[in-house]
């Protein structure tokens, strides 16, 4: 509709049945308010009128209906499509920012903290984090902040049950603090935290009772509870209580790799070579499989010629069952490759993708002492993979020949070469991807 058509049909309204219209127009749908208070803003701005607060309040609330409804759905399904995802994010960054940028009173934030909260709680819709991000800056006072704590001690789940315990204690609230914390116990670093409390109030005696509760307790790694009774031991010149916390993780049989490296650091520096020698040998059996050629080398460095001659084929042993690419890696480093190469002959994993041998990373290794075995395994890959069809297949095997060209021209088997290469062409002169794959390779 057009303004000359607009200002005859209510010309001669008063103020009362513009009101009445205004009312109406809004009331029809959201865009339709939204477009109202985009005005009054504007307005607003100009000439500033008690009206200010109201706008920016009835926009927080907007941003939110809009956001709210889409986020509801997602945590009734578990989620929903990215589109709807964007739409949401949108609203709660612009309702996020009026907050940030105006003064809202508490009942127009409360009001939205309660239904977000609840939201938070079902922890289902994916958008959980901004929320919470959004109900910090929601929060600006300490009787708001711990309004927000008492929730999430109460509704929420162990996250940010956690997170309240933290509220309480930034906003003096210590008793709140520690009763959270005593009622949400299950990981180490809810007793190293707890524990971190006493210790900073001096009461290094309830700070070891918690850290000894959370040995017994917790769920998951003790790495930083081994840690902390090791280096309190340690201080204390314990050595009773060492030797006890260390035989215990070996009961345990899981978990063990933290206490036994700093057992073996510890009698390292006793000089109690038995002892640092069995922590060493032990360590192999239970470190991050990472550190296992590390460890190897390092029994080799550490331990008595002797001893390490008598232990070297038990560790080996144990590196061979626990990642068998690192035991082969010490292999041929010694040059004792017979091993490796019958291994390899017997368990092909053709394309080495994933596999042992990936990238080839043996083979190509082993390739100078046995040229025909790797020949062999590596016509086996390229008729593997011919066989599966599709470019990405025939590129895959044409890289296999060039490695199979290369390793027989350098032990001069160049006719045997060229013949096999001929027969290889005949046998496939009609699949046009693979030639052209292998004229681009320039075979």
């Amino acid at each position: 509709m057009d303004k000359k058509t607009i200002n005859k049909l209510t010309g001669k309204f008063d103020e009362k049945q513009l009101r009445e219209l205004i009312v109406y127009i809004a009331g029809t749908s959201e865009a339709a308010g939204e477009l109202l208070l985009n005005y009054c803003r504007e307005k607003d701005e100009e000439v500033k009128t008690d009206n200010h607060a109201l706008i920016i309040e009835s926009k927080i609330k907007l941003h939110w209906k809009k956001a709210g409804e889409i986020i509801e759905e997602f945590d009734m399904y578990g989620g929903g499509p990215e589109s709807e995802e964007d739409i949401a994010y949108y609203e709660l960054g612009e309702m996020e920012k009026l907050i940030e940028e105006s003064e809202v009173s508490w009942v127009v934030r409360k009001e939205i903290l309660d239904q977000l909260l609840e939201l938070v709680a079902s922890d289902n819709s994916g958008f959980t984090d901004y929320l919470m991000d959004i109900a910090f800056v929601m929060c600006k006072t300490k009787g708001e902040n711990l309004y927000l704590a008492n929730f999430l001690d109460k509704n929420a789940g162990s996250y940010y049950k956690d997170v309240a315990a933290r509220i309480y204690l930034k906003n003096g609230e210590d008793e709140k603090f520690i009763e959270s914390k005593k009622a949400n116990l299950q990981y180490e670093s809810d007793y190293l935290e707890l524990a971190a409390y006493y210790k900073k109030h001096k009461d290094e005696k309830k700070a070891l009772e918690i850290v000894l509760e959370g040995l017994h307790k917790t769920n998951g790694r003790l790495d930083g509870i081994y840690e902390y009774l090791f280096r309190y031991y340690k201080k204390k010149k314990d050595e009773t209580a060492l030797e006890k916390l260390y035989a215990g993780a070996e009961k345990r049989r899981w978990n063990q790799d933290t206490i036994t490296e700093l057992m073996h650091g510890y009698y390292q520096e006793k000089g109690d070579y038995k002892k640092q020698k069995d922590a060493l040998i032990k360590l192999i059996s239970c470190c991050d499989e990472r550190w296992l050629y590390k460890l190897y080398q390092q029994c080799g460095q550490e331990l008595a010629e002797e001893d390490f001659q008598k232990e070297e084929q038990e560790i080996l042993k144990v590196i061979r069952k626990r990642k068998i690419s690192v035991y082969f890696d010490i292999l041929m480093d010694k040059d004792e490759t017979a091993e490796v190469i019958e291994y390899l002959m017997e368990h092909q994993h053709y394309g080495g993708w994933g596999g042992l041998d990936e990238g080839h990373y043996f083979s190509k290794r082993l390739a100078g002492s046995y040229p025909r075995e790797i020949v062999e395994m590596y016509r086996k890959e390229v008729s593997y993979y011919v066989s599966l069809g599709k470019e990405k297949n025939y590129s895959h095997a044409v890289g296999v020949l060039k490695e199979i060209k290369g390793i027989m021209k350098r032990n001069k088997w160049t006719d045997e070469w060229d013949v096999e290469y001929r027969a290889f062409l005949e046998e496939h002169k009609r699949k046009k991807l693979l030639l052209g794959a292998l004229e681009r390779a320039k075979l």
